[in-house]
């Protein structure tokens, strides 16, 4: 299954190691899901990462980020990503809507982010990782 997973489940997944995005980060690295990506997306995780104030979570939780970067490279499809004139209220938000726009069309859009107004963007239906884990990862 091909999803498209928004920085914020995967941050969240590496603060916790409870929850719906920290089983999602766990799927990701067992290869139970691919996750899409471009360049800018794993950049924009990569600068999320090395900002101060997340890295003091990690410290908390004594995790090492780095490693699902590393990871990512790894097993993620890696796209290039297509224009989209589709309307998303965080214009930062785009790069995940033109990973939608790109063929093969992922499965979803896993986000916590409430500037994805619509039910899906370019086909590709949006869904909470809560939904996600509970209608896709646990009927596997």
């Amino acid at each position: 299954m091909r999803v498209i997973v928004d920085t914020n489940v995967l941050v969240s997944g590496l603060i916790s190691d409870f929850g719906a995005p920290a089983q999602i980060v766990d799927a990701i690295l067992k290869g139970d899901i691919l996750p899409v990506m471009s360049e800018a997306t794993l950049a924009e995780l990569e600068e999320v990462l090395h900002r101060p104030r997340t890295q003091a979570y990690f410290r908390r939780a004594a995790v090492m980020p780095f490693h699902l970067l590393s990871a990512l490279e790894q097993i993620a499809h890696f796209v290039k990503p297509r224009p989209t004139k589709a309307h998303i209220r965080d214009d930062k938000d785009r790069l995940f809507l033109e990973l939608a726009a790109t063929r093969p069309a992922a499965d979803f859009i896993v986000t916590g982010d409430n500037d994805f107004e619509e039910k899906q963007y370019e086909g590709v239906p949006v869904i909470t990782a809560s939904m996600f884990v509970e209608a896709i990862l646990r009927k596997k």
